[in-house]
This record gives C-alpha cells, structure tokens and sequence, in this order.
C-alpha cells in the first residue's frame, strides 16, 4: 500500500470505535427522505424538490460524533415500476434493505395511507433487519392523521419503533438518531469524522441542477430531465461547470429552453445560488439542453449516466 493509502487507514483507525453501520432511508416518493439527510448532516447531499422522483440514486451521508458513525443511503422512493428508469430504482431499494444494518422509514402522515405505502409496510416486514418508522411532518399534520398512519404501518411492521419528527424544521431530529444509533453494531469507523459523504462533488451538482430544473418546469415535464455535468473546471476561487439537460422530446427542449433561452437562464441562476450556498468558491454554471429519446427506457443510458448500478 502506498504511503496516502497507510495515512487513510491510520486516520480512520485512530477515529476509535462505537455504534457504526449502514442504515438505508426508504419511503414512497416525497415523504421527505432528502429533507431528512439534508438535516441530519447539515449540508445539501440530496436534491429535495417537492417532487416525485427526485432521488434517483442511492446517496450516501455519513454523520459521526464520538461513539457512532451512521452511514446514511438514501434511496429512491418506492413506487409501482413503470419504465426500466423505475425498474432499476426497485432493484435499488431492494439492494439497500439487503445489505443495511437498519432500515430508517419515513412516511408523510398528511397523505392517505395507500398502495406505495403498502408495498413499503410489507417490505419492511419482509426485511429481517431493526426498523424505525419516522412520521414525518409533523409541523403540518394533525394528531389524527399520525395515528392513523402510524396504525396502518404497525399492523404489516408489527415490530417497527416509532419515531415523530419534522424533517424540515428538525423537531426530534437529534432524539430520532439517538434511537438509530442504538441499533447499530459495535465496530470501527469506517470514514473519517470529517468526511460527510462518498459522493463526488459532480454528483451533488448534477443533483442540485436537477432540482433547480423540477422546480422551474416539473408541472409541463414531469420526470423527464437528467442531468450531465460535461466540464468542471476548479481552480482556488472559483469552479466552472457545464453540464446538460437530457429531456426526452423536441417539444420538451423548447420548454426548458424557454423563449430567448429565458428558461434555461433561470434555472442556470437557481442552480448557481443553490450550490454555491455549499460551496466556498464563485461558481460558473453553463447549460444547454439536449433531445435523448425515450432515455428513460434505454438500459445503456441509464447505467451509462449512473441511474443504474
């Protein structure tokens, strides 16, 4: 091993031991689950539209303190699959309960228990491994509405411990990952306390790009947009970056393009606030938009561009 490898090692090592494992966030889709790791981290890992869909990949966000290290995944929501796109986020949720230590379960207590919740009840009763189910939003829902959601889940997840939480204003957030801690096996760090996250910073971006395009035109191009980074270019004050917008049809181009590229120019500027509220650097963000047929259903596409493993 060279001499960077051993200093890695060295420094993992001296980071001690405690309560560490994988634990994988699941949920039917925009129940929060971005807005949570977002939270436990303090730092802007996952794109958190109000949007279904949103997360696409498995992220991974590590929060470490003195005696625990909880590596966080989080995964796309789950939901009946409908393109290979969606057949290859299912594979993904499946992958993650599988080789999780503990399962955290975030569910959205202002909608009606239904089919996805279902699906999601009985995976977790299926999956052998320690589960929280965390009702979420709590800021906005009622009494009734938690305990009906909360029943609903207990009667297929008979053994789920229950948390009630608001992702977004982080009440009982710090109680909740007391509670996951405790489920986590004995053992050494496996990042150093200071790392948040195995993912590269291009993946962040072309997360963050995406949200800002869902929130600019998600209601005329539902589900439709991946992003690329093309370039990135670093230098000690500033980044530089190019990326494409991947849509699906001529007409969707012409959306995002906008009149006079108005569109494009906007979410351009909304991604570049959002990253660089993460970032220590002036950014430069350039994007075009390019027509990719029917990429949701192209298995090539997909794993060529990360969506699947």
């Amino acid at each position: 091993m060279d001499e960077k490898g051993e200093e890695i090692v060295m420094s993992i090592e001296e980071n001690s031991e405690g309560n560490v494992g994988f634990v994988s966030i699941v949920g039917r889709p925009n129940v929060g689950k971005s807005t949570f790791i977002n939270r436990a981290l303090g730092y802007h890992l996952t794109a958190v539209s109000n949007r279904p869909n949103t997360t696409r990949k498995k992220w991974r966000g590590i929060l470490s303190d003195d005696d625990s290290q909880i590596i966080f995944v989080d995964t796309p929501g789950m939901h009946s699959s409908g393109n290979k796109m969606q057949e290859a986020m299912a594979a993904s949720i499946a992958s993650s309960l599988k080789d999780s230590d503990a399962v955290l379960c975030i569910c959205d207590p202002t909608r009606p228990f239904g089919e996805e919740d279902l699906m999601m009840a009985t995976a977790l009763a299926a999956c052998g491994k320690p589960v929280v189910l965390a009702l979420n939003k709590i800021d906005v829902a009622t009494a009734d509405e938690v305990e009906a959601i909360r029943s609903q889940y207990l009667e297929i997840a008979e053994k789920a411990q229950v948390g009630v939480i608001s992702a977004l204003e982080g009440t009982d957030v710090p109680e909740l990952l007391t509670v996951i801690k405790g489920l986590l096996p004995k053992g050494p760090f496996l990042f150093p306390k200071d790392e948040l996250t195995d993912v590269i910073e291009r993946d962040i971006a072309e997360e963050v790009i995406r949200e800002a395009a869902n929130e600019k035109v998600y209601q005329e191009i539902p589900q439709s947009i991946l992003v690329k980074i093309d370039t990135w270019n670093e230098t000690e004050k500033k980044v530089k970056i190019a990326a494409t917008l991947h849509v699906e049809t001529n007409s969707q181009k012409q959306i995002v393009v906008g009149t006079k590229g108005e569109m494009i120019n906007s979410i351009s500027k909304a991604a570049r606030e959002k990253l660089m509220a993460d970032m220590d650097k002036f950014l430069d963000v350039k994007l075009r938009v390019k027509v990719s047929a029917d990429w949701q259903n192209k298995k090539r596409f997909l794993r060529d561009n990360g969506v699947v493993d």
